[in-house]
């Protein structure tokens, strides 16, 4: 059967599905303290699986179903809407990224070539109007409009950005364009649109020109403008009834309630119920709060950047082009110039514009948890919320315990005097007290911060009293092993406690809830830090000289092989065949032989000297 569904039709079967789903991966199994799914089933566990599943069905006005239909529901339609927000994004950037490659990659010859500088100039122009076109009204029901009219819109805008462009950088202006290299080029493109945008932004205010623009004053009057006082209104009121459960709670001991155990369950699931409501309202008002510091912030930009414009550009047709080639070429900004307020005056419109459209799912979000509460009926009477405020009221004397910290030096503790930042410490399992959730049956009391936070495995966990603290510090593996068993008794508590990561991805509503809507991540990935350490020279250690990676040479050698098992190998000495075989031999050449005579000698003889006399005087004897 072709059968066609609206939207909303199309979410409540998706929402369906999804409840069953989990509801299928979190059927508790009593004899193995696990769930079904994480093991192994036989056929009679199947069967089994299946009933029971059938009858958790059964009871869908229960408060635990109708707190994992309220997870589901808003998760879904916070994913839905955030998914449709990035493909928009993603629409949006691939035409951009495609206008502003046919601008950066066109090859001109050189400044002065007059019929390349054109169709430059015409691509920067299509560029311009593109990103003035994702500015137009997206509220407006173009079917209204005639054809006529459409036109003339369109063409009024493009003759204002075409004298936008032309006040900015003319034609013959562009040479100095030419020279930029590509990385430059999109960056002067990115300013000269902000540019463009201001100047019309500008026009609109003066009430010359920004067609198609939505002004100023309806950015700031949209229909949530009130939505901050409505949540904040929801939020005080859910913590006064959370306070009146946590109360009855705390109390019961004291009072004299005869209350069954079934009923003080339903009580307890009601409670978390309250829990995960007031947990996305405080999670949304966060996001208000943050989304109205941003429109005050852009506001106030807004508005000083016109007042600034108006004194500067009273009586003037147009901004002087000298400022502008010296803003965008030189980048040398003066508090004088006009165009960088044109350019501060489009970021801030652009980023109220968005805050708007994000408003405006936000008001559906809070919408949607209206309808969940106003489906949801609390049965805690008044009388019991009475007694058990007149039971808090005249207190009762209990003997101080003392807090032994030095019991376990696993656990470290962390107390308000001496921790630096105290109040900034984070507080795993949403500040909830880690004892009465494991000995109480997923019961949410909120713990005591001023009693010191101790940490365990690194996680940070509260308590009510002493007595809670002193159990957890004798043997904190219990406690903590027991958060994860209550979560498998109580479904609910794995989103609402951030319990995710301790399961399979299946029973991880946030990813799962991505996959049925198609697949895709959404853009808030998980960051983290790596490196990766390189030799100097890399050595191959594992290289096989015979890796063949030829199929039809692999199947020829396999032939070959398989004929060589059948064959013999005979052999046979000849008188010949012994030359043919290479000999080497290997020789030590002789050593170097010398001798070494340690003494000189020598001898002194008598040298015989002969005189002959009398050849002076012959008288002389």
């Amino acid at each position: 059967l072709n059968m066609q569904f609206t939207n909303v039709e199309k979410i409540i079967i998706l929402q369906q599905k999804l409840q069953l789903a989990f509801i299928a991966q979190t059927i508790y199994n009593q004899k193995t303290d696990r769930f079904y799914l994480e093991d192994k089933l036989f056929p009679s566990q199947i069967e089994e699986l299946n009933h029971l599943v059938l009858e958790k069905l059964s009871q869908i006005d229960k408060p635990s179903m109708k707190t994992i239909q309220m997870q589901i529901s808003y998760d879904s339609s916070f994913i839905e809407s955030e998914m449709q927000r990035q493909e928009r994004i993603k629409i949006q950037s691939i035409e951009t990224g495609k206008l502003t490659d046919g601008v950066v990659t066109l090859e001109i010859k050189n400044a002065k070539d007059f019929e390349g500088l054109t169709i430059l100039f015409k691509k920067i122009f299509n560029f311009l109007l593109h990103k003035n076109k994702e500015l137009m009204v997206q509220n407006t029901n173009k079917s209204r409009l005639s054809e006529q009219e459409n036109q003339t819109t369109q063409f009024n805008i493009e003759k204002e950005v075409a004298a936008g462009l032309e006040s900015v950088i003319p034609r013959a202006a562009l040479g100095p364009f030419v020279s930029l290299n590509p990385s430059e080029k999109v960056t002067q493109l990115v300013e000269l649109s902000n540019l463009v945008i201001g100047i019309r932004l500008f026009n609109k205010w003066i009430n010359k020109g920004g067609i198609g623009l939505i002004p100023f004053q309806e950015l700031l009057e949209y229909p949530g403008k009130d939505l901050n006082e409505k949540i904040r209104i929801e939020a005080i009121d859910v913590i006064e009834q959370c306070d009146n459960y946590t109360i009855f709670f705390q109390t019961l001991k004291y009072t004299k309630l005869n209350i069954p155990e079934e009923q003080l369950k339903q009580y307890k699931d009601e409670l978390t119920f309250l829990r995960q409501y007031l947990s996305y309202i405080l999670s949304l008002q966060e996001d208000v709060d943050i989304s109205e510091n941003t429109v005050d912030s852009n506001k106030t930009k807004f508005l000083k950047e016109i007042k600034d414009l108006e004194s500067l550009l009273k009586q003037k047709s147009s901004a002087p082009k000298e400022q502008v080639l010296f803003y965008i070429l030189k980048k040398q900004i003066n508090q004088y110039q006009v165009y960088p307020k044109f350019a501060i005056l489009s970021y801030a419109y652009v980023q109220l514009l968005e805050e708007k459209n994000i408003c405006l799912t936000r008001i559906k979000l809070f919408n949607l948890l209206q309808d969940i509460r106003f489906d949801f009926k609390l049965t805690l009477p008044k009388n019991c919320i009475i007694q058990s405020k007149n039971a808090l009221q005249e207190g009762h004397n209990e003997e101080p315990v003392q807090i032994n910290h030095n019991q376990n030096h696993q656990v470290e503790s962390l107390l308000p005097q001496n921790t630096p930042d105290f109040m900034q410490t984070p507080l795993d399992y949403l500040g909830f007290c880690l004892w009465s959730i494991v000995k109480r049956d997923g019961l949410l009391l909120p713990g005591k911060p001023v009693l010191g936070v101790y940490r365990y495995k690194d996680k940070n966990c509260v308590f009510s009293d002493e007595k809670c603290i002193n159990e957890f510090i004798a043997d904190p593996q219990f406690f903590i092993q027991g958060v994860i068993n209550e979560c498998r008794k109580n479904p609910e508590l794995i989103h609402l406690l951030r319990m995710d990561d301790q399961f399979k991805n299946d029973v991880n509503l946030n990813i799962y809830l991505q996959a049925q809507e198609g697949g895709h991540q959404l853009s808030n990935k998980l960051m983290v830090d790596k490196a990766v350490e390189t030799p100097q020279h890399f050595i191959e250690k594992k290289l096989d000289p015979n890796y063949c990676w030829n199929e039809w040479e692999l199947r020829k050698k396999a032939l070959q092989m398989a004929n060589i098992r059948k064959r013999q190998t005979k052999a046979c000495q000849t008188i010949l065949s012994n030359f043919k075989v290479d000999s080497d031999a290997q020789t030590y050449q002789p050593k170097d032989a010398e001798t070494n005579t340690g003494i000189n000698k020598a001898i002194n003889p008598l040298r015989p000297r002969n005189y002959i006399t009398g050849l002076r005087d012959k008288n002389t004897q």
